[in-house]
């Protein structure tokens, strides 16, 4: 199991892949992962379980270490998803096959505009400690985030 970030909507989303090859440099030792720095350097993947978190049909996985850079290039992705969907949705979850009542994760969401969203809001999302922060009165569960965004 592990984090992920991913965007969700009723409409087919595009799949981005880097537009060149990218070393990546990972040191255990150090705690080091190095990506290049380069601000196309992110992933967006069909993400085939959405309907496990959402009511939305369709999603993308996002695969990245964040930049303001890359941030503002997924805020222009969700620019051209909104034009197409009534909403979207932006979640940061861990991903589980199943869980009891008791272990069920905590649910923080948020509803802001297209033209409000900013790329601090993503970082935001994105950075939100999924195991370390969960609710005070649940301590034993996860917290997941879900930004829905509204034209």
């Amino acid at each position: 199991m592990s984090v992920c970030t991913f965007i969700a909507a009723d409409i087919p989303l595009q799949e981005v892949a880097p537009s060149k090859e990218y070393p990546i440099h990972i040191d255990i030792d150090n705690g080091i992962i190095d990506d290049g720095g380069a601000d196309d350097n992110f992933y967006l993947r069909r993400f085939p379980d959405v309907q496990d978190y959402s009511d939305k049909k369709y999603g993308v996985s996002l695969e990245w270490n964040y930049t303001d850079g890359r941030a503002e290039q997924i805020l222009d992705y969700m620019r051209d998803a909104i034009e197409k969907a009534e909403s979207i949705e932006f979640w940061h979850v861990w991903l589980m096959d199943y869980y009891e009542y008791e272990e069920s994760p905590v649910f923080k969401k948020r509803t802001t505009s297209i033209g409000e969203l900013t790329i601090r809001d993503i970082y935001e999302l994105d950075s939100a400690e999924i195991w370390n922060g969960p609710d005070k009165q649940l301590p034993s569960r996860t917290s997941f985030y879900c930004l829905k965004i509204t034209r």
